[in-house]
């Protein structure tokens, strides 16, 4: 009957029938209709004294209560709890899933909140930040937040962390390379190792160009506006974007200057077929000065940064 009134929405009739306080699942479903009801502040008094007496109901109230500071406001004290249930030697594989997207989801609503009242002031701690590196999987939207706030923090509080991530293969190309930006930013000198796409580049950021400071960024930018700014000015800019991506994709990838016209070519060709435009192969290789064996090895390339 109870359960009825639940699903029913019923809460304030469910509760009146919730009395016995040393069942645990009276106290469990109790916050499910305080939380019903909003009434977050009884719910958090009623919560925590729930979870430390839960046993088999444990996780549902640890995840009841977490929702309830949550919408409290409270987000710290939520993180904490979080991390704590996270970093236990066993927890449930439903639970750590549920608990991994409850992290992220209150991470993003601290940063809103914090956002309204102080624009682009510290809003992540460096341990938060660290903390959604080491994750398994990330909500992307946090990800990229983290990282902007990153930019703002001694990133060399962290470098065993980053290390890892750059190392795992598993990791998003572009944040990667967004991580090392960030060093290069903050002259850090420091050896480590990159994975991208399989293959593994020894860098030092301190001694390393930001990706558009490249010279190869200007050098395929030339032939590609040279074949195309004046005929297809439309065209150029969307290639020249598409460069950005692929240059930020690779990096640190080498691409000698004797390559940069079959890139030119390839990125040509690919943004082209991308827009469904009326594209010539043999057209293509007189304006570049390469042939199409050549092309299509690069488009491979291109065609892997886009799965």
């Amino acid at each position: 009957m109870i359960d009825e009134l639940i699903q029913s929405g019923e809460y304030n009739q469910a509760l009146s029938l919730l009395n016995d306080m040393n069942d645990e699942n009276t106290r469990y479903l109790r916050l499910v209709c305080l939380v019903g009801l909003q009434e977050y502040q009884q719910a958090k008094l009623e919560g925590a004294l729930a979870k430390a007496k839960a046993e088999e109901t444990y996780y549902d109230v640890v995840s009841m209560y977490v929702t309830t500071l949550k919408e409290l406001g409270e987000f710290e004290e939520a993180i904490n709890i979080l991390i704590e249930e996270l970093s236990m030697p066993y927890i449930p594989y439903q639970y750590e899933m549920l608990f991994n997207t409850a992290y992220d989801e209150i991470l993003l609503e601290k940063q809103e909140a914090h956002y309204e009242l102080e624009s682009k002031n510290q809003i992540f701690s460096i341990e938060e930040i660290e903390q959604v590196l080491k994750k398994k999987d990330c909500n992307e939207d946090l990800l990229y937040m983290v990282l902007d706030q990153l930019q703002q923090l001694n990133v060399r509080m962290i470098i065993p962390t980053i290390k890892d991530y750059l190392l795992d293969s598993r990791r998003h190309f572009f944040a990667k390379t967004l991580l090392i930006e960030i060093m290069i930013d903050q002259q850090v000198d420091e050896d480590m190792e990159v994975e991208k796409f399989g293959a593994y580049y020894h860098i030092n950021p301190s001694y390393m160009p930001l990706v558009l400071a490249q010279d190869v960024y200007q050098g395929i930018g030339q032939y590609l506006e040279n074949a195309l700014e004046n005929d297809n000015p439309t065209m150029f800019e969307q290639c020249m974007d598409y460069l950005e991506y692929f240059l930020y994709a690779y990096y640190p990838k080498e691409i000698y200057d004797d390559e940069y016209n079959v890139v030119a070519a390839s990125i040509h060709y690919y943004v082209a077929t991308l827009q469904s435009y009326d594209i010539d192969m043999s057209d293509l290789e007189v304006t570049y000065y390469c042939d199409e064996s050549q092309i299509q090895g690069v488009v491979l390339l291109l065609k892997q940064i886009e799965v």
